[in-house]
């Protein structure tokens, strides 16, 4: 059996690796996200917790669509959107791991470094 550590990626696979990191890139998107973690939605809903243009939000579910993240549904006349790919919230959630456990360690920094006191900031 071969190490799987050992093997290299193909062009094919980190072309796609990316694409889909460049897909959860944007603050938008993420809100679109989070929106839809609980469940699915239509567009007018997600507008409303996400804000800006309809034209620009259905923009970013298509590419969020492209790339397998979401995906849609007709009910009516309305257009269901709902998160297919669990997995983009794990990166979501490691990534938020990984900044508060940068911040925690840049405050036992910034506390060391003052010995613990609160300085007021000069006015």
């Amino acid at each position: 059996m071969s190490d799987p550590a050992s093997m290299t990626p193909t062009d094919e696979l980190l072309g796609r690796i990316a694409e889909r990191l460049k897909a959860l890139a944007d603050p938008t998107r993420l809100k679109i996200l989070h929106s839809l973690e609980q469940g699915e939605r239509c567009v007018s809903d997600i507008l409303a917790a996400v804000g800006g243009s309809q034209a620009n939000v259905s923009k970013h579910l298509a590419l969020l669509r492209r790339t397998g993240i979401v995906a849609a549904r007709r009910a009516g006349t309305n257009v269901l959107y709902r998160v297919v790919d669990p997995a983009a919230f794990e990166i979501c959630r490691t990534v938020c791991g990984v900044l508060e456990e940068r911040a925690d360690a840049d405050r036992r920094m910034i506390r060391s470094a003052t010995g613990g006191r609160r300085r007021a900031l000069a006015r």
